[in-house]
Order: C-alpha cells, then structure tokens, then sequence
C-alpha cells in the first residue's frame, strides 16, 4: 500500500505525517508532497526540529505533487480545500480524502507556518493522534 499525504508547501504538515505514518505503519510505503511546494525548498526548521527530534526518516526538501502521485492508493489531505484541488486537477478516479474525515473527525489540520514551536507541536500531536486512527482503520480493513 502507498500513501501520499499532500499540504501545501510540503514544508510543515506533510513531512511530519509522512514522518509519523512511517513511523506507525512501517509496513506502507508513504510520501509526502505539497500542491504549491517549490521544488528542493527546505522543510521548516520547526518541522525539521520535530521530525529529528522523534528519530524519524523523512526527505529534508519539499516535492511537488506530481500525476505520479495519484496512482497511490490513498491521498490524505491536510484540508478540504486541498482535496477540493487534486479532486478538480484529476477527477473522482483518484482515491483522495481530507485525514481527518478518512479517520472520522471533522477538523482540517491548521498550517502552522511562520508560528512558533508550540503551534508545530500543536499540529505534530494532532497528526499523532490522526494518523493512529488512521493506522486502527486500515488495519480493521
């Protein structure tokens, strides 16, 4: 199975899920990627804080969200309106869901970009506790 979580920038929300759904599921393929990410941009140095402080593998740049990316066999979004794009740019064909509602929440992950080191904290415990719904959901499957 291949996951590919998709923020915007590919710089805050998306390397730490891809960082802690590798680290909870490490029997799934997964990647991070941002919709406006510009390509080889550093990941935030909160992010980055947060990803190395927990011993995670995650790419240290940001990587677009490409047509490859859609042959994954799910695409979680940080938000609905990131969903609403990839659902626009590609058609209903493409296995695409805002994590929180996938996992039976309703609360889009806030971009914790430009904030201190307690939002990133913030944004890094609510995708713990999501992507461990996540993890439960695919494993009942």
């Amino acid at each position: 199975m291949k996951i590919v979580f998709v923020c915007t920038g590919n710089t805050c929300r998306s390397p730490m899920a891809e960082g802690i759904a590798k680290k909870l599921m490490p029997e799934v393929e997964v990647v991070s990627r941002g919709l406006m990410a510009q390509q080889g941009a550093p990941i935030a140095q909160h992010s980055q804080q947060l990803i190395e402080r927990h011993g995670f593998d995650v790419h240290g740049e940001a990587k677009r969200f490409t047509d490859e990316d859609t042959k994954a066999d799910l695409i979680l979004t940080m938000t609905p309106e990131h969903e609403s794009i990839i659902r626009s740019m590609y058609g209903s064909h493409v296995n695409v869901a805002t994590l929180s509602k996938y996992v039976g929440e309703n609360q889009a992950v806030d971009d914790p970009f430009s904030s201190g080191y307690e939002t990133y904290e913030k944004t890094f415990d609510q995708l713990w506790d999501l992507i461990q719904k996540l993890k439960d959901k695919l494993m009942a499957e």
